[in-house]
């Protein structure tokens, strides 16, 4: 994996890190904003439109003016029936007119009960056979919650803008559609005609702008899969202007609507989207839109949307382009199967866009993730999965679906190491059936498996159904040769979780030299033995933040094991024996030994006295003609005595 260097100006960064808690929330306010419109329209429509047809494609002719709340619209609509129809089911709100309906040259009844239109076919159309129809409608829309469609003003002038928001159920507040968490449709051609003196942003490649008595069309296609929410179109007076992305052998341009008072803030804050989608091409495969184009439009929210192909932003944000950015990846290309695993999306936006600290500006890496982890364990409980889809808060929680869905990502990273990590992930996105399409937690999990060759269903038991988070206690000490002698315990700070099994990386030094021991730790107040060619003076509990934990402590304390001996090691090797072990020894100056050897009974088979030097000796014990079974080594000096048993056996 190749490491990308950043010629991020210092100040740019400073005020970039100092933003991270305020464009963070920024994001996710916003997010929830848009969500909240649709989780009250389906509480209140449980019987919305039914699923009976693929949609394939849609062209739209919209006409509007930013200065007027209005919209007409045309909508032509290629679907394909699931199952024989006579009728279908479009979601439409009823703040709108539907002026008619056309349907190969003739016009069809419909009916509207609440925001559900109805189509009523003059025959049964066959399954699996493709059709179209094309809508005509205008009006003045609901604009629910903070403006599905809305129209304001910006900069001094207070010059008119309108922009939409193409959340799940927001989308039919200005057009009819079909909304799905299964089904996208396959392609679109959007034309948008508003008064000469505006420009308009939409989806995908920009193929003409067209004037013609005092109106202007601006005609963008899109030919990738894309969702309803998806779908966009901003109007103002834009001012334009591209970056440019080396990708290989082709470029990836990025067309960005600015308002004219915004543009040096805009032309400063996306020239950094160029090493950002770098980043991003290298470690998850190239922008999945590349063969049309990356975009911003400027709109007045305090956040960002991913509209996909175009994003809408408040501000030029570093972290927030970055994050807007990483969601064409995850939540554009592979969308959520379900809002219970929307971390999917979040987490990993969350997770990118401090990948870009990481690769591309090292020395705030740290604080990113450490200002994440104080924010998960500020509580003791809070899974990933979201259990309650109806509550707006929880699928948007800042803690748990950002900050615990980008760190949860770190530790897999950590647990199945950087080469598995990231081809899995790639593997995920390129897979067929997701990409492009919908996952869920368990397709994440079974590419990393197939990466890694791990089992890591515990590991989403503990950290996506499971809830809270461990805290260590290690004590240590080192005797006189170096050697280390670890126990680790630890808390879990809720029950759900009985034990988290998760590899500790643990960091000795002294000042001039370091070595980092990564601990499997299985059960509470498993030990470990290591040698270090130094002596410790400090110990700290996972440095570099790969885990999530709160409130770890080290002790170092007089032995893990008591010495006996003073100066003296030794080793009965192999043990368990056939024919004869050894004794090995390490002493650190010269000694007179007792060398005694008993069965079970506590008889006397052997004994050697031995006067030795300083340094490492070893001496063989002959038991071939001992029966199979236990037997005590027994070591005596004038400063004592200690002993260890080795198994025999035959066969």
């Amino acid at each position: 994996m190749k490491k990308l260097l950043s010629l991020l100006p210092f100040c740019l960064l400073l005020s970039a890190i100092s933003a991270q808690t305020g464009d963070m929330e920024a994001i996710i306010q916003q997010e929830k904003a848009a969500y909240l419109r649709r989780q009250v329209m389906e509480r209140n429509e449980q019987n919305g439109a039914v699923n009976r047809s693929d949609q394939r494609y849609s062209r739209y002719h919209w006409q509007v003016d930013p200065a007027v709340n209005y919209i007409r619209g045309e909508v032509m609509t290629v679907f394909e029936p699931l199952e024989s129809i006579g009728s279908l089911d479009f979601d439409f709100s009823a703040a709108l007119t539907m002026d008619s309906i056309r349907y190969h040259g003739q016009s069809l009844n419909f009916s509207q009960t609440g925001d559900i239109l109805t189509v009523f076919f003059p025959a049964t159309l066959p399954s699996f056979l493709p059709d179209s129809l094309t809508f005509y409608y205008q009006g003045v829309p609901a604009s629910e919650g903070f403006g599905s469609f809305a129209a304001e003003v910006h900069g001094p002038d207070s010059i008119p803008v309108l922009w939409t928001l193409s959340e799940p159920y927001g989308a039919k507040d200005w057009f009819p559609c079909k909304i799905s968490l299964d089904d996208k449709l396959d392609s679109v051609d959007i034309f948008i005609t508003t008064p000469a003196a505006y420009r308009a942003a939409g989806n995908g490649l920009l193929m003409s702008e067209t004037t013609l008595n005092g109106q202007k069309t601006a005609h963008w296609k899109h030919r990738y899969p894309i969702t309803t929410y998806l779908i966009c179109m901003a109007v103002t007076d834009y001012v334009t202007f591209e970056n440019l992305v080396p990708a290989g052998d082709d470029t990836i341009r990025v067309l960005n609507y600015v308002y004219p008072e915004s543009v040096d803030d805009a032309t400063w804050g996306t020239s950094f989207i160029v090493s950002q989608m770098q980043l991003f091409n290298d470690l998850f495969g190239v922008y999945p839109f590349k063969d049309e184009k990356y975009g911003h439009a400027q709109f007045n929210w305090g956040g960002g949307m991913e509209h996909q192909t175009m994003t809408f932003v408040g501000n030029f944000g570093y972290e927030l382009l970055a994050h807007e950015l990483a969601h064409h990846w995850f939540g554009d290309k592979v969308t959520c199967g379900s809002w219970e695993d929307i971390w999917l999306n979040e987490g990993f936006a969350t997770y990118l866009s401090g990948l870009c600290y990481e690769f591309l500006a090292p020395q705030y890496w740290q604080n990113f993730k450490q200002q994440r982890i104080d924010n998960i364990t500020s509580q003791p409980g809070g899974a990933l999965r979201v259990d309650d889809t109806t509550d707006v808060s929880r699928i948007f929680s800042g803690r748990l679906t950002y900050a615990k869905g980008a760190m949860v990502l770190n530790s897999l990273r950590w647990v199945c190491g950087d080469s598995a990590f990231f081809a899995g992930v790639r593997n995920y996105l390129n897979a067929p059936g997701i990409a492009f399409g919908y996952a869920r937690t368990d397709d994440l999990r079974f590419y990393l498996e197939q990466a890694s060759g791990k089992n890591l269903a515990g590991f989403f038991e503990d950290w996506v159904t499971g809830e809270g988070y461990p805290s260590y206690q290690l004590n240590w000490a080192q005797d006189t040769f170096g050697h280390l002698s670890i126990a680790l315990h630890q808390q879990q700070s809720h029950p759900s979780v009985s034990f988290f099994e998760l590899p500790v990386p643990v960091r000795f030094s002294n000042g001039q030299q370091d070595t980092t021991l990564v601990l499997q730790h299985l059960v509470d107040g498993q030990t470990f033995d290591f040698d270090l060619d130094f002596a410790a003076t400090e110990v700290a509990i996972d440095p570099d933040l790969w885990l999530i934990s709160k409130d770890n402590s080290v002790q170092q304390v007089s032995g893990i094991k008591e010495e006996v001996l003073p100066g003296v090691r030794f080793v009965l090797m192999p043990n368990p024996a056939r024919e004869y072990f050894d004794v090995a020894l390490q002493l650190l100056q010269a000694e007179h030994f007792q060398l005694s050897l008993f069965d079970q009974s506590g008889k006397l088979l052997q004994e050697k006295r031995l006067s030795l030097a300083a340094g490492n000796q070893s001496f063989r014990f002959e038991v071939g003609t001992y029966p199979a079974g236990t037997y005590t080594l027994t070591l005596k000096t004038g400063k004592g005595q200690v002993s260890s048993q080795v198994v025999l056996f035959k066969g």
